[in-house]
């Protein structure tokens, strides 16, 4: 009767065990579902409930690393949807193609100078005394 309480006893405290590991490890399990899946809203919630429920666990330093790189994922991804639903990359391609524009006639411009200074050159080298005519 005596080893009977005693495994009794044992195995209350195993089951107390896996109770009290047993659902942070199931979070665990699930946050690397919904990374996999990618629902990484979702997966950074359950990877920060993880931490939180068992930050001593072996995997909470994964568990936070993970935390970090999908902070950094969703404020790159809402970051560039604000860009893409914004009228900010139209009015840029609109102010690159004047910018162009100004180029090529700048362009022109250099281009008729150079001739009017080679031209300029020409007549001075012409009316310098000593010069043949």
């Amino acid at each position: 009767m005596k080893l009977l309480c005693v495994i009794f006893i044992a195995g209350m405290a195993c089951t107390g065990c896996a109770l009290f590991h047993g659902p942070a490890k199931v979070t665990l399990d699930q946050a690397d579902a919904k990374l996999t899946a990618a629902d990484y809203a979702g997966a950074q919630v359950l990877y920060a409930a993880f931490v939180n429920a068992d930050p001593g666990n072996s995997q909470a330093p994964r568990a936070r690393a993970m935390q970090t790189v999908l902070d950094r994922l969703l404020s790159t991804e809402s970051e560039l949807d604000r860009i893409k639903k914004s009228d900010e990359a139209p009015r840029l391609r609109r102010e690159v193609g004047e910018r162009t524009g100004e180029v090529d006639r700048l362009k022109g411009e250099v281009v008729k100078l150079r001739a009017d200074l080679e031209r300029l050159r020409t007549i001075d080298l012409e009316t310098l005394p000593g010069t043949k005519k």
